[in-house]
């Protein structure tokens, strides 16, 4: 449990601060390691419920980053739309997922905030529509 705690802490800490060897030009590349992390109680991952080879429980995002990406993204953007305030956001910053894992700390959130701010709008769904009348 140690090495992996220790592990969600070196990808939070290496993506926040930019300290990976190349400059990291896809801000879900941090998001997606965090979610592939293999399920377990003291894992943050969506990997054997969500990600993997095949569908298990509930929506399957997909098996690799760009699979996972293209189902935000594409098929479906309705999980993100609203950004901070999206239904994938709420999820994981409320606790609801990952089921029988552990709750995204602020730090990890962060990380998939800075993802978001680029792919979805930042105003929650509600406001965003009320502001575009």
């Amino acid at each position: 449990m140690k090495i992996r705690s220790a592990t969600r802490l070196a990808i939070a800490l290496l993506s926040a601060m930019g300290a990976t060897a190349y400059a990291q030009e896809n801000p879900f590349d941090a998001v997606f390691a965090l979610m592939t992390q293999d399920r377990a109680p003291d894992s943050p991952g969506c990997r054997g419920c969500h990600i993997g080879p095949g569908p298990a429980i509930g929506t399957y995002f997909g098996n690799t980053q760009d699979e996972v990406e293209m189902t935000f993204t594409v098929d479906r953007p309705d999980l993100i739309e609203g950004g901070r305030g999206s239904t994938l956001a709420s999820f994981l910053r409320d606790g609801l997922m990952p089921l029988s894992g552990s709750l995204w700390t602020d730090c990890e959130l962060e990380l998939l905030y800075t993802w978001l701010d680029q792919v979805a709008p930042t105003l929650p769904v509600a406001v965003a529509t009320e502001a575009t009348r």
